[in-house]
């Protein structure tokens, strides 16, 4: 049986959804200015509401809070570079640990 999936999310800025839908190799559509579909991974056919930051999805397309969970560590990564790039931190390497962690190394000065 089918059920619609709503999750909220701060996912809201379009140049970082962009960002982190690359990094995680998932692709989307744009339907207007502010409406998201992914069209790839596992949130394919899930809308992505930018003005809210609420996504939608349904079961029966397999949407799950995992699929959801690697969106949004891809999109705050994409807003931690964005924001180092802003303040002049330089990120020296990119990691993942045996937990599925993004590691970043920095260098503040």
């Amino acid at each position: 049986m089918s059920h619609r999936v709503t999750t909220e999310t701060e996912i809201k800025d379009k140049a970082l959804l962009a960002q982190a839908c690359k990094t995680a190799n998932v692709s989307f559509s744009e339907m207007g200015n502010e409406t998201i579909r992914f069209t790839s991974g596992p949130l394919s056919n899930a809308v992505l509401d930018l003005k809210s930051g609420r996504i939608t999805g349904d079961t029966d397309y397999g949407h799950t809070k995992s699929g959801l969970d690697t969106l949004k560590q891809h999109y705050g990564e994409a807003k931690y570079k964005n924001e180092c790039s802003r303040q002049g931190i330089q990120i020296e390497s990119r990691s993942v640990d045996h937990e599925g962690n993004i590691v970043l190394m920095c260098s503040m000065g």
